[in-house]
């Protein structure tokens, strides 16, 4: 047999090779088509790829402490559709929206009221000059509607503050039969977690609605707050269970919750058996600007993201 000469050889290893690779890339295909399928059908703006590189980012964001000045909340922006949509499936009373806008808000609203819906949640935004969340919590009682609107910093910042009160005339002006108030929790201390605050408490709005009882009666009785006037953190601390404050940034924030709630020192806020200060230390880390913060939510938000993968 003649043997073959040196640029023959080269082709056919070539050759080889190529299909090699084509049956590699074929054996990966089924699992590349699964994972294009789950971001389709979770209504996810980024490939898998895309995603799972975001997430790196995330926990690199953890490890050398730039997670509290970075900007994240374009992309929960984007995400929160399919982290809404998802919320839903796992809790089926949960009742949660996501409103682009003010209309949005109030048509939601309206049909919730329309079809019987007793307590529903709402995640509201803006995103002018930055991008801001927040939450409100609906609550029928004795066919009285209450809505309260949730502000996870406080509304002594911009957006905030703007968010508040387009919402309020929207509330005012389209449902006027609604008892509308608002509320700061001043537990945020980073620049761009309030979306995942807001994912955060309105599920806990959901799980633990009974505890949300008084708070809806006082504003539909018009003693929580006096009109158009937020009720500030310290007065709103009386209404509320510990659990609502296990992502708390701050220290001081979290010992003057502890400090007007004396109960809540021993009480349990997690499966974990963790009481809201020592779930606080366990998260407690000290930012490049010798800052100590609870970086909770973001690991929350790490999670989150994570969870649209499976």
């Amino acid at each position: 047999m003649k043997p073959q000469d040196s640029k023959s050889s080269g082709q056919i290893s070539s050759q080889t090779q190529e299909i090699e690779n084509t049956n590699e890339s074929l054996e990966n295909l089924p699992a590349s088509l699964e994972q294009l399928n789950i971001t389709k059908e979770k209504n996810i703006p980024f490939s898998h790829e895309e995603l799972k590189s975001i997430i790196t980012r995330l926990e690199k964001d953890i490890a050398d402490g730039s997670w509290i000045t970075n900007d994240y909340a374009n992309t929960d922006f984007k995400l929160m559709p399919a982290l809404v949509e998802q919320a839903n499936a796992k809790y089926p009373e949960l009742c949660l929206k996501f409103a682009i806008n003010s209309q949005d808000l109030c048509l939601s609203i309206k049909e919730a009221i329309e079809n019987g819906v007793q307590s529903s949640r709402y995640i509201v935004n803006m995103k002018e000059k930055g991008t801001h969340f927040a939450v409100i919590d609906h609550q029928a009682i004795e066919n009285k509607v209450s809505l309260i609107f949730f502000e996870p910093a406080t509304f002594n910042s911009m957006n905030p503050a703007m968010l508040a009160l387009r919402t309020q005339m929207a509330i005012q002006s389209q449902l006027p039969n609604c008892y509308f108030s608002m509320v700061e929790m001043d537990i945020q201390r980073s620049s761009s977690e309030c979306g995942m605050f807001s994912l955060a408490l309105a599920k806990k709005f959901h799980l633990e609605a009974d505890k949300l009882q008084k708070i809806h009666k006082d504003n539909i009785n018009g003693v929580l707050c006096k009109p158009d006037t937020p009720l500030p953190s310290h007065k709103l601390d009386q209404y509320l269970p510990p659990s609502f404050y296990k992502h708390t940034q701050g220290k001081r924030r979290l010992e003057e919750y502890i400090k007007s709630n004396p109960v809540a020192e021993n009480e349990k806020v997690n499966k974990k058996d963790e009481t809201l200060r020592e779930r606080f230390e366990k998260n407690l880390v000290t930012t490049q600007e010798e800052k100590t913060v609870s970086v909770s939510t973001h690991r929350k938000r790490v999670r989150e993201y994570k969870s649209l993968m499976m």
